[in-house]
């Protein structure tokens, strides 16, 4: 009585260390096919590479490739929908075991020190998973059988035959809505993101002889796309914000710039120039220019 009971707690924990590895997969999964994990900030993208933290590096690495993104994110969906099934349990949980790993080194060695708990569950997991295959596996890799003799049981009640379909459906699709959701919130404006030069500064028709920042060689301006604006002049750099609303924008920065401006209302922007009034009744004019995707790859990786 005891030992059949234990046996069904091992197999419900079982089955939520499954459903577990499957979430998990998926929901990493979905953000890579949508280019939305390894984003580089564009600000960031003019540090020098001997002032790139390990982890900053490594994100740019793999953010700089979607179709590298699609892979992984290929590679993850797979197990995670593989796994629910007995029949591909193995298939997904070989593969889990080389993607867990290869992640769980990257986050070591890039210090990637957020993630790593998280990484180390997946992996304990999986392995813990491979322990019930460990005889299939030897005799399939070792003595070249590759022989499963098992016959593979099939639940009773309708509704347990169904569940992992409706599971990877509700999952796979609610998470999909959820990103795009996430997505169209901090994507204001795919024209505007991107790396600027700045030529020209007025501020009451006085032309402010612009110097660099401590970004970049040139004075510069970034629109990112998680509506923070950087500026990269005078020596110094000046984050804020900016909003786009019925081709209006507003924009402004944490603390004032050395030429007086925080914050500009009632502005008028093009591709090239924004013009507006501080709240200290300053006229701003600011001409820029888009760097070209030479320049700046950033500047064409996300369109």
């Amino acid at each position: 009585m005891q030992k059949s009971i234990l046996k069904k707690i091992v197999n419900v924990l079982k089955y939520i260390a499954i459903y577990n590895l499957s979430a998990k997969m998926i929901t990493f999964a979905i953000p890579k096919l949508l280019h939305m994990q390894f984003r580089q900030l564009h600000s960031e993208s003019f540090v020098y590479l001997a002032e790139v933290s390990k982890f900053q590096h490594m994100w740019s690495f793999f953010g700089r490739s979607y179709h590298y993104n699609l892979f992984i994110g290929i590679a993850e969906f797979l197990i995670g929908a593989l796994v629910l099934f007995p029949r591909t349990r193995l298939i997904a949980l070989l593969l889990s075991l080389g993607v867990c790993l290869n992640i769980f080194v990257l986050n070591i060695e890039f210090e990637v020190f957020f993630a790593i708990s998280h990484i180390t569950f997946d992996l304990v997991i999986t392995l813990v998973l491979l322990l019930e295959y460990y005889k299939d596996i030897y005799q399939f890799f070792i003595k070249l059988g590759g022989k499963f003799n098992k016959v593979i049981s099939k639940p009773k009640h309708k509704f347990l035959r169904l569940f992992p379909y409706i599971f990877l459906v509700v999952l796979s699709v609610g998470y999909f809505v959820f990103s795009i959701f996430v997505k169209s919130m901090y994507s204001v404006n795919h024209e505007i993101v991107g790396s600027y030069e700045l030529n020209t500064l007025k501020v009451n028709d006085s032309i402010v002889t612009l110097r660099k920042g401590s970004i970049g060689k040139k004075p510069m301006l970034f629109f990112e796309h998680n509506s923070q604006l950087v500026l990269s002049a005078q020596d110094t750099m000046y984050v804020g914000f900016y909003m786009i609303k019925d081709e209006k924008i507003s924009l402004g920065f944490d603390t004032p710039t050395t030429f007086g401006l925080q914050r500009l209302i009632d502005v008028d922007f093009n591709e090239n120039q924004i013009k507006g009034s501080s709240e200290n009744n300053k006229v701003f004019e600011i001409g820029y220019q888009r760097l070209t995707e030479k320049e700046d790859y950033l500047n064409g990786l996300y369109q």
